[in-house]
């Protein structure tokens, strides 16, 4: 009884808080990107930056008074937030972390400078640099650019291959073949020589005895793209093959209309016709998405279709049509693609809800001049509404060329980046150290948290990914047009780091999957997995199933990046051994074919990911 009389004079208590704040002021200002309007209930504060919020810095210092919610920079919680807080109503208790914030160490050196990596096999991580002087030398005695670095042993193997593989693009083919494509001009020096590599495609067949090379044959029209590509994006579709998109004609600080590539190809090429005859269609989006638009984002939806973003456009469009389906309302807040780049991320997918595809896009630059601010605000949309509109939130600090990784138990890590300038040669400045994680599953103006922050300034060309073990891979970071180890404000970096995210240092045993993992499952496959969490005696188990796909990334775009949960259902237990019924994403729309990681998740701690191909 004295605990529902609590709650009763708790509700009545909010009920009176609700109804105190439901009329505005007449006079009230408009909030700068609020349509005219002064702030909403649930997003009550116009932020310095004039983005309606509910977070601590949105309702903090520079937030406008006169165009927030009843004229007043005060939070809004709702009656559950509030009822949460309440003591005694937080549930039943989380394992505890040694590291609540996480932690970076650095644990190898990359031998050549980390511009974009792809995880090849759960053990080996390919580098891919342009062609430039790093220390480390090929047996001829020439630098080398590529080198497949060991996640075991923090070993390097020195790759060669035979064309300038700068600002390139990359995707995964169904068997786990990497494609890279696309690059910049041929270069000869003392220290290197390679030739060009605009139109090039190599591939990378996987092994794990240390002898697979890339493969590349850039005199044959069936290895060339149809254009010159410098800053590409590959995705890979739902039928396997690769979506290629946009890029400019030549190595540039920002893009126009003269340099512009807006078509869309996709490899391999049709089998009908001939290489040298194939044609790329043409997009008018890539023009209208100028002159930041290299780089673009692209995400397979549900339908089908593919979702496009570039510079503060968007659009839905349907790729066997060649067809715009629909386009998005711009995001507000300026821009964020090259060279004023943002970070980007389809959110991870929930069948409890459809698999609703939300695209999350945060940071990017207001100017391309040295002195500019990176960009605070995020704008997030949900696709599977009749009519999207964004959602606009603040990140904890403003932030430009950060990376955006999913984690293994889908909440959203920014790091890397910086708060001054824009994408290029010795143009950023101010480095953001803290990494900044988001919950999409929070109230807006609470999903942001801060955690430890490195001390390795990582901007322009750094590079981050999940690891199947549940750590982040961190990277690269060469501000100069050359390798320069001293006498410059940011020498490159050849650093290696390892960030340890809460959920590794906590009180609970780490579950493992124990049964035998094939290496190929298929859509909507039931597959029976065990699991063992080790300990119940403090905490019952809670046991979630996540698949996800690493993608290639390079500049701050994660390429066919995504991850999903699974569904699953208990059939047997015996101790701390539970057995499952796991059921494979049900079509290749959810979950484009291709290698992919699944995590076991008991109370938020993950299993190291296991690795097997869908199709």
């Amino acid at each position: 009884m004295a605990i529902v009389r609590k709650l009763g004079l708790l509700l009545a208590a909010l009920t009176v808080v609700s109804l105190g704040l439901v009329a505005v002021t007449a006079d009230a200002a408009a909030c700068k990107y609020n349509d005219g309007k002064a702030c909403p209930q649930t997003t009550p504060c116009c932020s310095l930056h004039g983005h309606c919020g509910n977070s601590r810095l949105a309702c903090g210092v520079g937030c406008e008074a006169g165009a927030s919610f009843n004229g007043r920079c005060v939070r809004y919680l709702s009656t559950t937030q509030q009822m949460n807080n309440a003591p005694g109503a937080n549930g039943k208790p989380r394992p505890i972390p040694s590291l609540p914030k996480g932690a970076f160490k650095v644990v190898g050196n990359s031998g050549v400078a980390a511009q974009h990596i792809a995880l090849v096999t759960p053990t080996k991580m390919l580098i891919i640099d342009k062609a430039e002087a790093n220390p480390v030398k090929l047996p001829s005695g020439t630098s080398a650019y590529n080198a497949e670095y060991d996640l075991v042993s923090n070993n390097i193997r020195l790759l060669e291959v035979q064309t300038n593989t700068f600002c390139s693009g990359g995707g995964f083919l169904p068997n786990g073949t990497m494609i890279s494509a696309g690059g910049a001009e041929a270069r000869k020096s003392r220290a290197f020589v390679t030739d060009g590599g605009f139109q090039s495609l190599r591939m990378w067949n996987p092994c794990d005895d240390g002898k697979c090379e890339w493969i590349e044959n850039p005199a044959d029209p069936a290895w060339t793209m149809t254009g010159n590509r410098w800053y590409v994006t590959i995705t890979t579709l739902p039928s396997g093959e690769l979506f290629v998109l946009g890029g400019s004609n030549e190595s540039l600080a920002i893009n126009s209309l003269a340099t512009n590539n807006p078509t869309w190809e996709i490899y391999p090429k049709p089998a009908n016709v001939k290489p040298a005859d194939y044609k790329p269609n043409f997009m008018q989006f890539m023009i209208d998405s100028l002159p930041n638009n290299l780089y673009p984002n692209v995400y397979s939806l549900p339908d089908g279709n593919i979702f496009i973003f570039a510079n503060q456009k968007s659009m839905i469009f349907n790729v066997a049509k060649n067809e715009v389906i629909k386009r998005m309302p711009d995001l507000p807040g300026g821009p964020r693609s090259y060279p004023l780049t943002g970070s980007h991320i389809l959110l991870p997918l929930d069948p409890a809800k459809d698999y609703a595809h939300e695209i999350l896009v945060c940071g990017g630059s207001e100017a391309k001049t040295q002195k500019a601010k990176a960009l605070q605000s995020c704008g997030r949309i949900n696709l599977a509404d009749a009519d999207p509109q964004w959602e606009m939130d603040e990140m904890p600090t403003p932030r430009l060329m950060g990376d955006a990784i999913a984690l293994a138990d889908g909440k959203i890590m920014f790091l890397n980046g910086c708060m001054t300038g824009y994408a290029g040669f010795r143009h950023g400045n101010d480095p953001v150290f803290t990494p900044a994680i988001y919950d999409p599953a929070a109230p807006l103006g609470s999903r942001f948290t801060e955690w430890e922050p490195s001390n390795i300034a990582r901007m322009y060309h750094s590079v981050a990914m999940l690891l199947p073990d549940g750590s982040v891979f961190v990277a690269g970071s060469n501000e100069n047009s050359e390798v320069r180890l001293k006498d410059v404000p940011f020498p490159t970096e050849y650093r290696v780091e390892n960030f340890t995210p809460p959920y590794l240092s906590t009180d609970l045993a780490r579950p493992e999957i124990v049964s035998k993992v094939a290496e190929k499952y298929t859509y909507a496959q039931k597959v029976s997995v065990t699991v063992d969490v080790k300990d119940t005696s403090k905490y019952e188990p809670e046991v979630v199933f996540m698949i996800g796909h690493r993608g290639f990334v390079t500049h701050s775009t994660h390429m066919s990046q995504r991850m999903s949960k699974l569904v699953s259902k208990v059939t047997h237990t015996e101790g701390t051994k539970i057995t499952y019924e796991v059921e494979m994403p049900p079509n290749a729309n959810i979950m484009p074919p291709g290698p992919h990681y699944m995590h076991m998740l008991n109370n938020g701690v993950p299993s190291v990911g296991v690795h097997f191909l869908l199709n």
